[in-house]
C-alpha cells in the first residue's frame, strides 16, 4: 500500500463522516441523564460513548482501508502489538473526564501513522461539530512572528505541580504570559487556530492522544519537541505507548524563542 499525497485526499470525505457519525453518538449519550461507566485498568474512565464511538470508527475504517491496521485506544493491548507497517491511531472519545463532567471539551481522534511520525490527523469537537485535519502533504503557509506575551494552552483537568514550577520560572526571568484552559486535543487545536501560542505538557499522555493533533499542528507551520532532548516527538516507540513531556509550538519562530527557555527549565527537573 503506498500512502501518498492521493491516498490521503481521496480518503478526507469519508473520514469527515466517520468522524461525525462518531461525534453524534457521542452526543446521543452525552445528553442522557445516566449511561453506562467505568475505570479502566490504567484508571483511566470509559463510557458507553467511548464504546460506540469506537465501534463507528473500527468498522467504517475496516470497510474504507481494509489493508490499513487499527490501533485503538479502546482495544489496545501491548507495545509488541503495534503495527509495522503505517496504521490508524484511534482515541475515539479523547477528554473522557471532560464528557463526565459534562464539559464540552471532548474530541474525536484519528491519525494515520507511518514509520514514527503522525502523517495525517482529524479531529472532531462533538459539541460544536467543528472539524480540524491535515498531512504532511498539504502544508499551509503561516506568519512566523514571536511574540513578547505568551499565551499558553494548559489542561482543565491535568495540571501537576511542574506546571506552576514552569509558570514561577516564566515570572523570575520577567515573561508576561496568559493561561488558557482547555481539555482533549482542543489544547493543540488552540495552537491551530492562533488562540494560543505553545501547549507544554510534563504529565503523562498517550501516543492516541496527541497524534492527530500533532499532524494537523504540523500541516498549519508548528511542531511539538521532546523537552528531554528538543528532538520531534515520536509515535510507534518499543518501549512505551506514553509520551515523554513535550511542547507544542504554534510556529517556528514561537519555537526558536521559547524551546531554549523550556529545554532549560526541564534540565532543572531532572
Amino acid at each position: 500500500m503506498q500512502v501518498d499525497a492521493e491516498f490521503i485526499l481521496n480518503l478526507n470525505k469519508p473520514l469527515k463522516k466517520i468522524v461525525q457519525d462518531a461525534a453524534n453518538a457521542i452526543m446521543e449519550v452525552y445528553k442522557k441523564d445516566d449511561f453506562e461507566s467505568a475505570i479502566k485498568s490504567d484508571g483511566s474512565p470509559v463510557t458507553e460513548a467511548d464504546n460506540n464511538a469506537n465501534k463507528i470508527i473500527i468498522d467504517a475504517l475496516k470497510e474504507i482501508t481494509p489493508k490499513v491496521p487499527i490501533v485503538s485506544e479502546e482495544t489496545y493491548k501491548k507495545e509488541s502489538d503495534m503495527p509495522k507497517t503505517a496504521y490508524w491511531l484511534v482515541d475515539p472519545l479523547d477528554g473522557t473526564k471532560e464528557f463526565l463532567n459534562k464539559s464540552k471539551d471532548f474530541t474525536v481522534n484519528i491519525a494515520l501513522i507511518e514509520n514514527t511520525d503522525s502523517i495525517f490527523g482529524i479531529i472532531c469537537a462533538p459539541s460544536s461539530g467543528k472539524i480540524w485535519l491535515g498531512s504532511k502533504f498539504n502544508i499551509s503557509s503561516c506568519k512566523e512572528t514571536s511574540t513578547d506575551s505568551l499565551r499558553i494552552v494548559m489542561s482543565k483537568t491535568h495540571q501537576t505541580d511542574k506546571d506552576k514550577m514552569f509558570l514561577d520560572y516564566l515570572n523570575s526571568l520577567n515573561i508576561s504570559y496568559e493561561i488558557i484552559e482547555k481539555g482533549s486535543s482542543l489544547k493543540l487545536c488552540a495552537l491551530v487556530d492562533n488562540k494560543a501560542d505553545i501547549y507544554p505538557r510534563f504529565g503523562p499522555t498517550s501516543e492516541w492522544d496527541i497524534a492527530a493533533g500533532h499532524a494537523i499542528l504540523n500541516s498549519h507551520g508548528g511542531s511539538i519537541s521532546q523537552m528531554a532532548n528538543t528532538k520531534d516527538l515520536r509515535y510507534s516507540k518499543e518501549e512505551s505507548i506514553l509520551n515523554p513531556a513535550f511542547v507544542a509550538f504554534r510556529n517556528k519562530a514561537i519555537k526558536d524563542q521559547y524551546l531554549p527557555i523550556l529545554s532549560e527549565f526541564y534540565k532543572k527537573l531532572v
